[in-house]
C-alpha cells in the first residue's frame, strides 16, 4: 500500500471561500507545475494529477459523495511522489479556509 493523504470535510463548501481557496492553490501549484498534469483551479473544483499517471487529487466545492449529513471522507494516494508536495499544500490551504476540514495523518 502506498502513501495516502486522508481528510474529512463537509459535503458543501461555501462558494466565495472556495474560490479564494482555489486561487491560493493555483498560486502555490504554479511553482510545482512540472510535477502536475491536467490541473484545474475553478470555483467548483481543484484538481490535478501527478506526472506521470498518478492518482487524481480532487476537491469539489460540492462533493458527489453524500454521507447523509456526516462528514465526507476523501483521500488521495500519492505514493509520496513529487506532486505530493502540491497535495499537502492544497490540503493545508483547504483547512485554513475551512477550519471544519479535518486532515488525518498520512499513511
Amino acid at each position: 500500500m502506498g502513501f495516502t493523504r486522508y481528510w474529512y470535510r463537509p459535503r458543501k463548501l461555501e462558494a466565495e471561500r472556495f474560490r479564494t481557496f482555489a486561487d491560493a492553490c493555483q498560486e502555490v501549484c504554479a511553482e510545482l507545475a512540472d510535477t502536475l498534469a491536467d490541473a484545474a483551479f475553478t470555483g467548483e473544483e481543484v484538481r490535478f494529477d501527478g506526472n506521470p499517471g498518478c492518482e487524481t487529487f480532487l476537491i469539489e466545492r460540492v462533493s458527489t459523495r453524500d454521507r447523509h449529513g456526516a462528514p465526507v471522507f476523501e483521500f488521495c494516494k500519492t505514493a509520496h511522489l513529487p506532486y505530493d508536495t502540491a497535495v499537502e499544500r492544497c490540503l493545508r490551504i483547504l483547512q485554513e479556509h475551512f477550519p471544519e476540514v479535518d486532515i488525518a495523518d498520512p499513511a
